[in-house]
């Protein structure tokens, strides 16, 4: 697996900046910059630069688009807009695959829907488009011949617990979504049977949905991964299908992305209950090298519906501030890293 990244100065809203790219640089061999142009070093002045009381506002506004009940915590709106998480937002980080169109990895990243919830749009779509210029996100831009980019968004968050607050690592992560037929992964992959050219395409893109999790533990020196069923649950609900199932699909994909990173030695372990996991006291040593994963939408911003959603991605959201983080509109530093297959 190689890699290639490109880091983000501030930008205008995310519909203002779809033309602008950073420089990019290989892991391997350096810094480089646009052909027949050498790159600069980056520095710490965009991060100086960032008027983090505007990107509080920005996310401020995000938040009243949501149905009461199911915004992200107003917590987060304002460490934001004081500067607090200004260190952490420097880290985060997008992934996605390196043949993949950056102003449509771009798009998806930063037109977000505040909730979506079995294709349920639990916000004020007029509002979004004052704010934002799009009603709904990115992802409705897939065609029956051709889905937009899976990504996924590493961060370290503050979690909260009534009074108590720790950081973790979390990476956001994507599934396929099969619990509504007019999901454009169902109207992609549908008719589909074990075997066929769609089910081995829909194992191959699990594959690397996976590898962004072991790429990322890789990339950040965790050492342990704390894995949930990504596109399971709810989001399998219609992947059926003569010898379908999620436990065969999660069996044919993840088992091949494990052997190939068998070598990092990971401990690779089943997700925990959320947030009580990092506020035991015999686990307060193991946050800082653990990378916990989060089952993520394909539109909606992180956290979905919070607290008024019982999804796992719900119960990361109502207790942290990975809506604000993750989000490039509210966070002009978040960067890019594209991975080779």
């Amino acid at each position: 697996v190689a890699f290639i990244a490109s880091s983000l100065p501030p930008l205008a809203p995310a519909h203002l900046w779809g033309r602008f790219f950073g420089l990019r640089f290989d892991m391997g061999s350096g810094l480089s910059g646009p052909p027949g142009r050498q790159a600069e070093q980056p520095d710490d002045g965009p991060a100086r630069d960032v008027d983090w009381k505007a990107q509080g506002d920005i996310a401020a506004g995000m938040r009243e688009v949501y149905q009461s009940g199911y915004e992200f915590p107003a917590w987060s709106v304002e460490m934001l807009r004081s500067g607090k998480l200004a260190a952490l937002a420097r880290g985060v980080t997008v992934y996605h695959k390196a043949d993949d169109r950056f102003e449509d990895v771009q798009a998806v990243a930063s037109e977000r829907e505040p909730v979506n919830i079995g294709m349920s749009r639990c916000y004020n779509q007029d509002r979004l488009m004052e704010l934002h210029k799009y009603k709904t996100g990115a992802y409705g831009r897939s065609k029956k011949d051709r889905l937009m980019p899976n990504i996924a968004i590493y961060c370290e968050t503050p979690i909260k617990q009534g009074d108590r607050m720790e950081n973790v690592h979390v990476i956001n992560v994507i599934g396929y979504a099969f619990d509504d037929q007019t999901q454009p992964d169902y109207q992609y992959f549908f008719p589909m049977k074990h075997g066929d050219a769609k089910w081995n395409e829909l194992v191959e893109r699990f594959r690397h949905m996976w590898r962004f999790i072991f790429v990322c533990a890789e990339r950040k020196g965790l050492k342990r991964i704390y894995l949930a069923d990504i596109g399971g649950g709810a989001f399998s609900a219609l992947l059926s299908g003569p010898g379908i199932s999620y436990g065969r699909l999660k069996e044919e994909s993840l088992a091949p992305v494990q052997a190939e990173f068998q070598s990092k030695n990971f401990v690779v372990e089943q997700l925990p209950r959320v947030p009580d996991f990092a506020f035991k006291p015999e686990n307060k040593a193991l946050l800082a090298e653990s990378l916990l994963v989060n089952a993520w939408d394909p539109w909606s911003m992180v956290g979905n519906g919070n607290g008024h959603d019982n999804s796992l991605d719900g119960f990361f959201g109502r207790c942290t501030a990975m809506a604000v983080l993750c989000w490039p509109t509210s966070n002009p530093l978040a960067q890019y890293e594209a991975v080779k297959m």
